[in-house]
């Protein structure tokens, strides 16, 4: 593929005698990787399920390679949310946070979801992630990757980073910073990014982080870590933001971060050698693409830590008794498992959420979005079931892989109802949910979202 010059002469100087085993990788297509949500799914039962054995990438306990020929973004479980297709290198900034169950954590700029759903995994039940992106055109696919993959304890965003911080105040055990970027180690698996390339990008996009990471000092707490990464090799963009973040926030250090086989370390520049505790991670040294990713840890206050007044939501009795109506009827869940929640209503929309600050920013979703009560009568979310398991379904048709029926529900059509069934039923595959339909005489009415289809 064509590379820009300029860029190829900045990246003869980092790589100095490895340029030109660099430079071989881009005659060769990228690495393809998944993960397993093992919100929904752990890692053995998934693989027993699909009978292959994956090579494992390396820095990521639920990440695998595999290849085009397996098409598993037409697999029945890619519909039912059991996998997140993400590029392998992706996967290592939120190994390098160190997730813990029950803590909250911030993604600052989450779009379109891949890094969210990968920390929401591991936060548990009783951890919350607020999940924020400032463009409103990227939100919907982040939106739609935590509903389909069932995920319910996260709040998403749409705000820049001064109003997340005026509003929640220093909340968070753990910030992601993923910062916007010239997206340089994306070349090979995204060729027009290479196209549009100017040697004016680093300028440009330096501000911007810098931008964003003025803000992240009064949203974490004392002894509170952030993950900065990028998928650019440009040292503007890298080291030299955390170069410039650390002169600014002497209440920060580096913490050094486990280096696998073929990363190498930051790079050292005026004369700050923690740099090199970061790592760089380059395509021809692994199996995937071009990043940087870097942890800082604040180990003293600065001075203007204080945290949000829970705004308390009240939902009318009437709407919840239609609720619970419906789970006595269609489900069996026990709804003291979320006892940390709160039920949220917007509009005609039913959440299961937490509490914030909600009185000075609004969030696009709150938790679990349960459904919609209208004119006395409860219509259950995507987002519902496929927070579920299949045992938690009253009514369900539970399909086989070789089943035609399954195949026309995930197009979207009408499907004969065999089983003489009546209301809401909830449609799985091999045990895992996938959306509803509702039976009304000899056909199920498909309910699972256009944009979720089989195409």
């Amino acid at each position: 593929m064509n590379l820009p010059e300029e860029f190829l002469s900045k990246m003869k100087e980092i790589l100095k005698e490895e340029f030109d085993q660099f430079i071989k990788v881009y005659d060769f297509d990228s690495y393809k990787g998944f993960r397993v949500n093992t919100a929904k799914v752990s890692v053995e039962e998934f693989i027993e399920k699909m009978g292959i054995e994956f090579e494992k990438v390396p820095w990521c306990k639920d990440g695998f390679y595999y290849t085009e020929e397996i098409r598993l973004s037409k697999h029945p479980y890619y519909f039912a949310g059991l996998v997140y297709i993400q590029e392998p290198s992706a996967m290592f900034p939120v190994e390098a946070l160190d997730i813990k169950e029950g803590e909250k954590v911030l993604d600052l700029c989450a779009a379109p979801g891949g890094k969210s759903i990968q920390i929401a995994a591991r936060l548990g039940q009783n951890g919350l992630l607020v999940s924020n992106d400032v463009k409103p055109s990227r939100i919907k696919a982040l939106v739609k990757n935590v509903e389909n993959l069932g995920l319910t304890n996260i709040v998403i965003l749409n705000n820049k980073p001064k109003e997340i911080a005026e509003s929640y105040g220093a909340y968070f055990d753990k910030i992601l910073v993923d910062a916007p970027c010239s997206g340089e180690g994306m070349f090979r698996k995204d060729p027009t990014a290479a196209k549009k390339w100017t040697s004016n990008h680093p300028e440009k996009y330096v501000n911007l982080q810098r931008s964003i990471m003025t803000e992240v000092d009064e949203l974490l707490k004392v002894d509170g870590e952030i993950v900065y990464s990028t998928c650019t090799f440009e040292v503007e963009e890298n080291e030299g933001i955390i170069d410039w973040f650390l002169k600014k926030h002497k209440n920060y250090e580096v913490v050094e971060i486990k280096k696998y086989e073929g990363f190498s370390d930051g790079i050292e520049i005026n004369g700050n050698e923690n740099l090199k505790k970061a790592a760089r991670i380059y395509p021809h040294r692994v199996k995937g693409e071009g990043h940087f990713i870097c942890k800082l840890k604040k180990v003293r206050e600065s001075g203007a830590e204080w945290t949000f007044q829970p705004q308390r939501f009240e939902v009318d009795r009437e709407d919840l008794k239609i609720f619970e109506k419906f789970c006595n009827k269609y489900l069996n869940i026990d709804l003291s498992y979320f006892k940390d929640r709160v039920f949220y209503k917007k509009a005609s929309k039913l959440y299961l959420g937490f509490e914030g600050p909600f009185d000075k920013i609004t969030p696009l979703r709150n938790g679990l979005l349960l459904g919609e009560v209208y004119k006395g009568r409860f219509y259950p979310s995507a987002h519902l079931i496929a927070s579920l398991k299949c045992e938690n379904l009253k009514v369900a048709i539970n399909f086989s892989q070789d089943d035609e029926r399954l195949w026309r529900y995930l197009k979207g059509e009408t499907i004969e109802n065999k089983e003489n069934l009546n209301g809401f039923v909830g449609i799985c595959v091999d045990g895992f949910t996938l959306g509803w339909g509702k039976a009304e005489g000899h056909i199920i009415k498909n309910y699972f979202p256009k944009g979720w289809r089989l195409e």
